[in-house]
């Protein structure tokens, strides 16, 4: 057996690696993979959980139904009406040029003023609905009972109103306002009052008695607000002027039965923005009638007196062309009154600042200037923009500035026009005064009666011109249609959440794979504990010498009583290898360490003085734990503890009083005696040397428990001197960074021969368990293949580990 040389070249030791291979921190599928396994339970319990939140969730689902109709927007009619009007005197009667723009159209569709117009129209501000275990159900056209309201108070909106019926008759109503539950009674058909509100139930078809329900108020400020942002409107297909409308909701029915209501009122109101210029012109025309209507009964009781009392039926011809005249300049006079009455009319309009109606057109009246026309159709379109944008629209002020501009324009056109007519009635009044001096030249009588008919004839013409105009009038407004044609009523066209409950369940799934997937990489990455080999290699410069499997047995020294179980070879494996770095069978000396106490140096050191025990060498075990001995405790023999070691290196007792032999062991104790008070100065004593030196020389195997090297420094005199330093290391209880640490700090100190074992490591949890395959296989194999196993076996740890070139 060498001894102790200070001068062997400790740094350039072979065993040494200078640093921690690269290949060894490079990520393992395997290893992972086999992390995964081990916390296989996890994964079953977290999908199973998904599966279960999944299922809960999904009977929480409810379907989101998207309902469409189709409206055609035809511009093209109401273009072609207004382009055309321009030489028709009916021009007025058609949509002005602002509604034929087809988005112009659409706007006006979703208007908040419709979309309000509809919810009055629909039963929609009460909403009735169950509750499930999971999910709310609508009651909308199935409710039991019908309840209208009358009156609803500000404070009752956002309060769920609860309603059971008693029966006999009658229904309790129930709510709770700040904390308090309050109740009403009351019978069907008898109007409710009290101060939240006042109503109308009455029982429905589908009634049944003991029924309860649940019901809220819904305000129009509300339910528009709701509708108007859940209307979509899309175009069929690129360059038509089908508009799709649709709603998205959770009521099929209800979106039906306002989309339906929706159409029909956007039609209604077209037809009725398309009649409303033929409305105000008749209206006109009716005044005018009334107004002609009295004149014509005077002239005609005049005429009809005048003949009876002179008894004159005809006027002569001579007075024909006469009359002729005269009535032509009176036909002409007409006319001016007409126009004169418009400007009346007009000018009286404009003064009195009328809001939100427009103007008969002039050419319903038969005036045809063009500027007068153009000026009041553009009021007119101004005023019909105005009316549809709504007083918050940002429009609204513009409208109402060219409305200014547009009344400042039609008055000063009205002057102009006016002054032209007064001209014109001054030179009617001169032709007309020459006809009555003609006429006055005539017979008195027949003067008289001429008088009489002209008069007639000028109202009875003019009245017949007014019941002509109001006759085309009529017979326009009763020809005009809407522009606009309902295609499609509203149904149901998807349902738009159809792939929740999947997604839901992909989801959850994907969450009760991944939180045990993540819980094990942080749980692997914030570990701190020595696992397995990939551990060691990754943080120790020093070469991995073999693993001790765990075992739960309580005999100290397992390995002798079951010399070929899987823990017996673990450690025959270590011993093997320990051969292989020495170059010698034996004689062989051992010291064994670790990081901290609990690491199982002494429980491996008993084994190990065993295993090689079972070969028939002499073999002796030494308690060098000096501050904590233990050896001979843990193997049950009762020895004196002044009678141990320490007692020796103190000179209180002889090597022969030192040494054990116990018939139950193979191998020699030599326990550790009384704590010193100075154990680190008497492991450095020439003493313990040649205690040490005397023993290798009476056995072959000495093994040497020490102190951990990570608590005290009093095994680092020891190292020196050994064939073999074993540094135990313990699976899931040694510090990785106090590990490293200890290890670089041995390193630094040069200290030679110092190999790795992995102690106490349960295969179930190990990554690889390549440390016991070999004690697995051989425990069943016959003597002959354990040789050959064993061979191959030695061979690859041959090259596993270096030998050193010094060793004999």
């Amino acid at each position: 057996m060498e001894q102790y040389n200070k001068t062997s070249d400790i740094y350039n030791n072979p065993h040494i690696n200078q640093e921690p291979d690269d290949d060894n921190s490079s990520f393992d599928i395997m290893l992972w993979v086999m992390k995964f396994v081990r916390y296989w339970y996890l994964f079953v319990i977290f999908i199973a959980g998904a599966l279960i939140f999944t299922y809960l969730q999904n009977r929480k689902w409810q379907p989101e139904y998207k309902t469409s109709a189709q409206v055609m927007i035809d511009e093209g009619r109401a273009a072609m009406m207004y382009n055309s009007g321009s030489q028709n005197l009916m021009q007025g009667f058609g949509v002005q040029p602002g509604y034929r723009n087809v988005n112009n159209q659409i706007i006006m569709f979703g208007s908040y003023d419709l979309v309000r117009k509809v919810v009055k129209k629909l039963p929609l501000t009460v909403d009735c609905y169950t509750r499930g275990r999971f999910k709310i159900n609508d009651l909308y056209k199935i409710a039991p009972v019908t309840i209208t309201q009358n009156y609803i108070s500000p404070e009752a909106y956002g309060m769920e109103y609860t309603i059971v019926d008693e029966g006999g008759g009658g229904y309790t109503i129930l709510w709770k306002r700040n904390k308090k539950e309050y109740f009403v009674k009351g019978k069907y058909g008898v109007s409710l009052r009290n101060s939240l509100f006042s109503l109308n139930i009455n029982r429905t078809d589908i009634y049944r008695p003991g029924f309860k329900f649940y019901f809220q108020f819904k305000s129009e400020d509300e339910l528009v607000d709701s509708y108007s942002s859940r209307l979509a409107f899309d175009f069929v297909m690129q360059g038509a002027s089908v508009v799709s409308v649709s709603l998205t909701g959770s009521v099929a029915d209800r979106d039906i039965d306002f989309i339906n209501t929706l159409a029909e009122t956007f039609i209604e109101e077209n037809l009725a923005k398309k009649n409303e210029v033929a409305n105000k012109t008749i209206d006109f025309i009716e005044a005018q009638l009334a107004s002609i209507s009295d004149s014509i009964s005077i002239s005609e009781g005049r005429l009809k007196s005048y003949r009876v009392n002179n008894q004159i039926v005809d006027v002569e011809s001579y007075t024909s062309q006469l009359l002729g005249d005269s009535r032509k300049v009176e036909t002409d006079n007409s006319v001016f009154k007409l126009k004169e009455a418009y400007f009346n009319y007009l000018t009286n309009y404009l003064r009195k600042n009328i809001q939100n109606e427009v103007v008969a057109v002039p050419t319903s009246m038969g005036i045809t200037d063009p500027a007068l026309v153009k000026l009041v159709t553009d009021y007119n379109e101004l005023q019909i923009k105005k009316k549809d944008v709504g007083s918050k629209n940002p429009f609204y002020a513009k409208y109402n500035e060219d409305l200014v501009v547009a009344k400042a324009s039609l008055l000063e056109v009205l002057r102009s026009m006016r002054a032209t007519l007064d001209i014109e009635k001054n030179d009617l009044r001169s032709k007309n005064q020459e006809v009555g001096k003609r006429i006055a030249q005539l017979p008195n009588q027949e003067s008289q009666l001429s008088n009489y008919q002209r008069r007639f004839k000028i109202h009875d013409d003019y009245y017949t011109f007014l019941l002509q105009k109001r006759a085309e009038s009529q017979i326009q407004k009763a020809s005009n249609s809407a522009d606009n044609v309902i295609l499609e009523k509203a149904r149901i066209m998807s349902i738009t959440n159809g792939g929740v409950k999947q997604k839901t369940r992909l989801l959850y799934l994907i969450i009760g794979i991944l939180l045990p997937f993540f819980f094990v990489i942080i749980k692997e990455l914030l570990n701190n504990k020595i696992i397995d080999k990939k551990d060691i290699e990754r943080y120790s410069p020093y070469p991995y010498l073999g693993a001790i499997r765990h075992t739960n047995t309580k005999d100290p020294v397992p390995v002798q009583k079951s010399p070929r179980s899987g823990l017996a070879e673990s450690y025959r494996v270590i011993r093997t290898r320990i051969e292989f770095v020495v170059q010698r069978q034996f004689p062989t000396s051992i010291l064994v360490t670790s990081t901290e106490s609990g690491d199982g140096k002494t429980a491996y050191s008993m084994n190990m003085a065993a295993m090689y025990a079972l070969t028939g060498r002499k073999t002796v075990l030494i308690d060098l734990d000096l501050r904590k001995p233990s050896i001979a405790n843990r193997l049950g023999i009762s020895v004196d503890n002044k009678k141990g070691i320490s007692n020796y290196l103190i000179g209180q007792v002889e090597l022969d009083d030192l040494i054990i032999k116990n018939t139950k062991y193979k191998f020699d104790i030599i326990p550790g005696g009384s704590i010193p008070p100075n154990p680190g100065e008497l492991i450095r004593s020439e003493k313990l040397k040649d205690l040490y030196n005397q023993l290798c020389s009476m056995y072959d195997h000495v093994i040497i428990d020490t102190s951990p090297i990570g608590l005290v420094a009093d095994a680092y005199a020891l190292m020196y001197w050994v064939d073999a330093n074993m540094f135990l290391v313990r699976s899931e209880k040694t510090n990785k960074l106090f590990f490293k640490s200890i290890l670089q700090q041995v390193k630094s100190d040069k200290t030679p021969n110092l190999y790795i074992v992995l102690n106490d490591v349960d295969e179930k949890k190990a990554s690889y368990s390549s440390y016991h395959e070999y004690g697995r296989r051989s425990y069943y194999m016959k003597k002959d293949e354990y040789h050959t196993y064993a061979k191959e076996y030695f061979d690859q740890a041959e090259d596993e580990i270096e030998v050193p070139k010094n060793k004999k």
